[in-house]
């Protein structure tokens, strides 16, 4: 079956600026704001980043696998957050972030 996706990643400097609460809500950890983000871009179709970054780096992808490929950092850092989150028509939205 050929998984259809795009990967986007992208690198921060400093994000820990607050969100306007529209994609993380009160999530806390990297965790919680990567199932909020999934969450978010699933049920508007968003392809793409939609808010400040997740950690040091994250990666987002999409596709009709449950477990799309992401960007992932081009050096050693640790994982701190994956989440999936299936839209409607069957896309499924992965976002994971490291540190």
């Amino acid at each position: 079956m050929l998984v259809l996706g795009l990967l986007l990643c992208s690198s921060a400097v400093a994000n820990n600026l607050p969100y306007y609460g529209t994609v993380w809500q009160n999530a806390q950890t990297d965790q919680a704001r990567c199932e909020a983000e999934a969450r978010y871009m699933a049920a508007r179709g968003i392809r793409g980043h939609v808010g400040p970054n997740i950690g040091n780096f994250e990666g987002v992808g999409w596709g009709y696998s449950s477990r799309p490929a992401t960007c992932t950092p081009g050096r050693a850092m640790r994982l701190t957050g994956d989440a999936v989150a299936q839209s409607s028509n069957g896309t499924w939205y992965r976002v994971r972030s490291w540190r």
